[in-house]
């Protein structure tokens, strides 16, 4: 079975102004896949470039076999859902009228919300650990909450790509286990491919089937493992002082 979603040759930039070349991936159904690297690499470019073709200098980026600048909109946005880090929130609004715009583009010209679609609301709500939570004000909701209902907003539009950016930066340590866990069982089970960017590499390389590691003019797309056995995260990261331990899948003091 070939590749969902192929990279081919990608050059990211503003204005003719280059951010990152060289940028050939490919993901499939259920993989579970983190995007990581330093600061200011072009994460989050990266990642809105997938989606929406903005600031592609060069390359391809194909979904399903077809490249998608050649893709309508509407055809876009079936394919893929794209979660930002950060997604403002509005009083008075209900989770299950929050989950509702996600269906905008199969509703009618009023915007009506159908039977299958308010069925898939209720699921994916469940699916979250949100059962019951339909009528509650999104405003009140917690960070673990709210991002739990985000998720399932991307569930809702049902695409068979999910592109979150860094969906865990704001929660605690539990949160962000539970978060990391839940959408890799939605990969897994749900045979999504779900990409997310995270600054958490040790909770990335034991819960991804695949890294995409940016950096220092290099990318790599491999299994955890594979980087680690070729020293990839040393090259890319490049602390004085510090390397990478495979034990504890983090950086300690070169001395220790």
């Amino acid at each position: 079975m070939g590749a969902l979603l192929e990279l081919h040759n990608l050059e990211l930039g503003y204005d003719k102004k280059r951010i990152f070349k060289g940028i050939n991936a490919t993901g499939s159904s259920g993989e579970f896949i983190a995007l990581i690297g330093p600061n200011g690499t072009g994460k989050s470019t990266l990642l809105r470039t997938i989606c929406h073709n903005s600031h592609l200098i060069s390359g391809d980026i194909i979904i399903n076999g077809k490249i998608t600048s050649q893709i309508r909109e509407k055809e876009l946005a079936e394919l893929i859902t794209f979660v930002p880090s950060l997604i403002p929130r509005a009083r008075n609004l209900s989770i299950y009228d929050m989950l509702s715009l996600n269906c905008y583009f199969r509703s009618n010209w009023l915007g009506k919300v159908g039977k299958k679609d308010r069925e898939l609301i209720m699921d994916s709500l469940k699916l979250v650990g949100l059962e019951g939570f339909e009528n509650r004000d999104s405003f009140s909701l917690s960070d673990g909450e709210y991002q739990r209902a985000t998720i399932a907003g991307a569930l809702v539009k049902d695409t068979p790509v999910i592109i979150l950016d860094e969906p865990t930066a704001f929660l605690d340590v539990s949160n962000k286990y539970l978060i990391t866990n839940l959408l890799k069982e939605i990969a897994n089970k749900n045979n999504k491919l779900i990409i997310f960017s995270t600054h958490d590499l040790q909770l990335a390389i034991n819960n991804c089937d695949k890294i995409w590691l940016m950096g220092n003019d290099n990318f790599y797309d491999k299994a955890p493992t594979e980087l680690i056995s070729i020293g990839a995260f040393d090259k890319i990261f490049k602390l004085q002082d510090y390397r990478f331990d495979e034990l504890t899948c983090s950086f300690r003091p070169s001395s220790f």
